[in-house]
């Protein structure tokens, strides 16, 4: 503690232990600065609030204080300090000067620009950032554009701006948020899909990716600004983004400046993003870079020049934590509350295994897996995010990176985002143990309406992770996965083990862009992973693959347990292959396919069901695998071991299971030991076409050994700590 303040001090300790009291500071997740000493270094002026036997050294908390037209030291709300970047400063400062105590930096209300992103280093510890009195506060890296007047555009009528910066070249974006939503970029055609007709075939075959294809000539038109234009096409699992390169108007040879990830081959349709002459809709934008001018089509009449509030990005990233976990010096217990997040950049190009010559891919391999977000953290523990809102953002919210442990995002909102909520993703077997990232908690977070850029983002995506709990989340309105945990291919090492996905509320995924998703996703080995007393419904694919729970190559160790899984275009759970997966005391129903899959024959018993109730609308029970060279299956082998489950079709006939031998009966498939003790009896739910599954109180389900599923902590908890009301309709 600096010089000057020791007397005093030392006085407060001096007359707290003459009276006897002392009150031990709390190491809470929260700081509380009510009945505080306040201290300030960066003023000159010190604060005291002294309650009468409560307070001595260790309850010591620096407050600065932080507006939008601070000119001040920050000392009080008077003297604020101008924004973040002054604010973390004078906290590195006091650091130096030796203040241990901890600070808490409070904001009055107002957007603050933030052009760049804020370093939080290991040096700077035990912060809280908060806003003053509940105001509201907006951490914004977007630039507000202003000055919009009547015009007309492509012979539509609009509000158009000059942005001198752009004309200049010194300023692109292609993200616009207008009075908080985000505006739509121009498509062609307006619906449906351009077909190809020729394609470059890589020496690398799928995975090689294609550069070029040759397309129709009749469909690219002489478009103004050729090359901002932007080609979009979903393949299978991911979407692919690109700039157009060049285009041979002779040849109908169309370049991507991106390679795609996988070779456009089949019958995949594309379209067309950012094409001035497609301009004509309510709430769409375009920027004319050479003449510097932005138009925008107002949604109604109620958006008038004068009354729009509209912003474009100048930074993907708002805060980086940045520890150096090499050297073991992490950033801890930097602490953000109740602050709103916005306005960010959602261009992306994937830089995974990019070969020498090329500028990179037009998608990663999965799930947007190295984008970063709004708020990364790398090498930090015992950091919270909490209560916050992340909204009208480019890529993901936040990002969980090397090296973290601790971590505890909870309570926040994700909405417009343009790829998902929240990524996990630490060090891999390879990697030195310090980068390996675990322990961290996700929980009450509510993500909905994000992949508004990059279809293939998950809501929650952990990948090389340990020890997280990821609970009581609410993950809607996405075109891939809501939860995907696992990084690893086949049954090779992992350091994924002993997740918690619990009490999770997931709908509404998936909406027939994207294929091969899950409602929760799951991959390779994971012992001691448990998936339980989750709700996931309505998973609806493109082409294949809508499952509620998908555990896909050589997922291993995994619990599936007191689960409630309905409404799928495919199976409610799907196993492409592996081992040691138990899967128990759930409830299946509504599938467009067969209730459960187990796709790929293995020679290993893959794995176990039991005490399930499955309720079909007339599609197969079971849909197996086959060993194409002996002929034999999952149930002719007994590679599935299943038993005491309670089977029933809702029109009364007998549930079906399919093989490659075609549809078997119970009794059939009971003789090769499969599906032992099973039996096909209604179970008596409540109201089952309204989706109602709680079990009547004489359902035959219990004397099969059926545990009742309670769902009323499902969910978001309203308070993130107790009770809650279930889930939302």
């Amino acid at each position: 503690m600096p010089v000057k303040y020791r007397a005093v001090v030392c006085l407060l300790v001096f007359l707290l232990f003459f009276v006897g009291c002392s009150k031990n500071y709390q190491n809470d997740s929260r700081v509380e600065i009510t009945e505080t000493t306040v201290l300030s270094e960066t003023s000159s002026v010190l604060e005291t609030e002294i309650p009468e036997e409560e307070t001595n050294e260790e309850d010591t908390v620096v407050v600065l204080y932080v507006s939008l037209d601070g000119t001040g030291d920050g000392s009080s709300p008077d003297k604020p300090l101008p924004d973040l970047y002054k604010a973390f400063e004078a906290v590195s400062d006091l650091r130096e000067e030796g203040v241990l105590d901890p600070i808490v930096i409070r904001m009055l209300g107002g957007t603050y620009a933030m052009p760049s992103p804020l370093t939080i280093a290991h040096s700077v510890y035990d912060v809280t950032v908060e806003p003053y009195d509940d105001e509201k506060v907006v951490i914004s890296g977007g630039r507000r554009i202003s000055g919009f007047s009547p015009a007309v555009f492509n012979g539509t009528n609009c509000y158009a701006a000059f942005i001198e910066d752009v004309k200049k070249g010194d300023w692109v974006f292609t993200d616009l948020y207008v009075n908080e939503e985000r505006a739509s970029l121009t498509r062609y055609p307006d619906e449906g899909y351009l077909y190809k007709i020729g394609q470059e075939v890589s020496d690398g075959g799928f995975l090689g990716g294609s550069k070029w294809f040759i397309a129709k000539k009749e469909d690219i038109k002489d478009f103004k600004n050729l090359n901002d234009c932007i080609v979009s096409f979903n393949h299978y699992w991911v979407d692919e983004h690109s700039p157009i390169e060049s285009y041979d108007k002779e040849t109908g040879k169309l370049t991507l400046k991106y390679r795609s990830r996988y070779e456009i081959y089949f019958d995949i349709g594309y379209y067309i993003e950012n094409v001035a002459e497609q301009f004509k809709n309510p709430g769409e934008w375009y920027l004319d870079r050479p003449e510097g001018m932005l138009y925008y089509i107002p949604r109604s009449d109620d958006e008038t020049p004068d009354n729009i509030e509209v912003y474009a990005p100048v930074t993907e990233t708002l805060i980086e934590i940045k520890g150096d976990y090499d050297d073991n010096l992490h950033v801890s217990n930097i602490r953000f509350y109740g602050l709103t997040f916005a306005y960010t950049k959602g261009d992306y190009v994937s830089m995974e295994g990019v070969p020498p010559g090329e500028e990179g891919f037009a998608s990663d391999s999965q799930g947007v897996s190295g984008a970063q977000g709004v708020v990364n953290l790398f090498g930090a523990k015992d950091c919270f995010v909490e209560d916050c809102t992340f909204r009208n953002y480019g890529l993901y919210g936040i990002t969980v990176n090397e090296g973290c442990s601790g971590i505890r995002i909870t309570g926040c909102e994700f909405y417009d985002g343009g790829a998902g909520g929240i990524k996990i993703n630490g060090g891999h077997v390879q990697s030195p143990k310090n980068s390996r990232t675990f322990g961290n908690t996700i929980t009450d977070n509510t993500i909905t309406r994000c992949g508004r850029r990059h279809l293939a983002a998950c809501g929650i995506l952990a990948m090389h992770t340990y020890d997280n709990d990821i609970s009581h989340n609410e993950i809607s309105d996405l075109f891939y996965s809501g939860i995907s945990c696992g990084r690893i291919w086949g049954y090779y090492p992992s350091v994924n083990k002993n997740n918690i996905i619990s009490y999770n509320h997931i709908y509404n995924i998936g909406q027939g862009l994207l294929s091969d998703m899950g409602g929760i996703y799951l991959l390779g080995p994971q012992p001691g992973t448990t998936v339980s007393n989750n709700l996931i419904h309505d998973i609806q694919s493109g082409t294949y693959g809508g499952w509620a729970l998908y555990a896909d190559e050589g997922s291993m160790g995994i619990l599936f347990e007191n689960n409630i899984c309905y409404n799928t275009s495919d199976n409610c759970f799907n196993q492409h292959y592996g081992t040691r997966n138990t899967v128990r005391n759930n409830i299946f129903a509504f599938s467009g396919k067969g209730m459960i899959q187990v796709a790929r024959f293995e020679k290993h018993v893959s794995i176990e069901f039991v005490n399930n109730i499955i309720y079909t609308d007339g599609c197969p029970v079971y849909s197996v695998g086959d060993d194409p060279e002996s002929g034999e299956n999952h149930i002719t082998a007994a590679k599935i071991l299943s038993s005491n489950n309670i089977l029933w079709s809702k029109d009364g006939e007998e549930p079906m299971i399919t093989d490659r031998e075609g549809l078997r009966t119970l009794s059939e498939v009971q003789k090769y030991g499969f599906e032992k003790g099973s039996i096909i009896a209604d179970p008596g739910f409540t109201d089952p076409e309204n989706y109602d599954f709680t079990l009547k109180e004489n359902s035959p389900t219990f004397e099969m050994g059926f545990q009742k599923i309670d769902m009323s902590q499902t969910g978001v908890r309203r308070n993130h700590k107790g009770e809650n009301d279930g889930p939302r309709k």
